[in-house]
């Protein structure tokens, strides 16, 4: 073989390993990184507030439901009260409380609003659902719920706060009754509230408190770090978001739409996403403790 003949084919096995270094390379770098699957939550539940009746009760229920149907877990159904609109009438449970989110399969804990106290049938809702008196507590893999009645703020149920929140339990711990400890709307910051649960939220330094009352979805922080949180956009009439904020928390989302909440626990992580009838993300908060 002549010179210049072994030259061309030296100079075309170059150029063909060339070549190929370039394909692998280009072939890696379109390839997705491996990942890991995201772990499964060890719980999920969702949250109501201000629903029974209302004009986009059944568009929220929808929107949960596809919500959960993508493959999302599931365990319970959590209320900040006014459940059972307008006057919380025993005749109206079922259709209420029970039909919208008949597919769903999980239990519904509940606390009560002041409308569903109005004609006196509060307790009958409760044994409804097949629960204790308020206050209670209930638990899932990761996360204590305790739920209080706002509709008598008084010193027996500030001391079994107290008490409960005191005790061994999880780290995660969320607090869940009706009239909001902070509000900048309709109905506002509860006095009561903020005089007598808040400063034992505070220091326990609950993950989470999670209201009603006024319609719309509303976050605050206050400087201890804990969320409170008005969930009262479950299918009743919105309310507008208004500037009447009464300080000690900080507000850090708004928004006047029918929505309900998800929540996750991860071990010592707890996120809750609030979602609108759209299926669209309102607003999400992770909290580690």
């Amino acid at each position: 073989m002549s010179m210049r003949r072994r030259v061309l084919v030296w100079v075309a096995a170059v150029f063909l390993a060339l070549a190929a270094l370039v394909t692998v390379r280009e072939l890696t770098r379109a390839r997705p990184a491996c990942a890991e699957e995201e772990a499964p939550p060890d719980t999920a539940f969702a949250v109501l507030g201000d629903f029974g009746g209302g004009e986009a009760q059944a568009d929220v229920a929808a929107a949960l439901e596809s919500w959960t149907r993508s493959g999302r877990r599931l365990d319970a159904v959590l209320t900040t009260g006014d459940n059972v609109n307008q006057c919380g009438q025993v005749e109206d449970f079922e259709a209420h409380l029970v039909t919208p989110y008949r597919d769903l399969d999980v239990p519904m804990w509940a606390t009560l609003g002041n409308r569903d106290i109005l004609t006196g049938h509060g307790d009958a809702q409760l044994e409804f659902l097949g629960l204790p008196d308020l206050p209670y507590a209930k638990e899932l893999p990761g996360i204590q719920l305790l739920f209080l009645d706002s509709n008598r703020v008084d010193p027996a149920q500030a001391a079994w706060l107290d008490e409960t929140l005191s005790a061994p339990g999880p780290a995660l711990r969320v607090v869940l009754f009706h009239h909001p400890a902070y509000s900048c709307g309709f109905n506002g910051a509860t006095p009561e509230v903020l005089d007598t649960w808040v400063p034992i939220l505070e220091k326990h330094r609950v993950a989470a408190v999670l209201n009603g009352h006024d319609h719309y979805f509303e976050r605050f922080v206050s400087p201890a770090g804990v969320n409170y949180v008005v969930t009262g956009g479950g299918g009743m009439f919105l309310l507008p978001i208004e500037d009447r904020c009464t300080p000690g928390a900080d507000r850090v989302g708004a928004g006047s739409v029918h929505h309900f909440l998800y929540g996750e626990v991860h071990g010592a992580m707890l996120t809750l996403t609030a979602v609108d009838t759209e299926g669209q993300v309102v607003d999400e908060i992770e909290v580690a403790r």
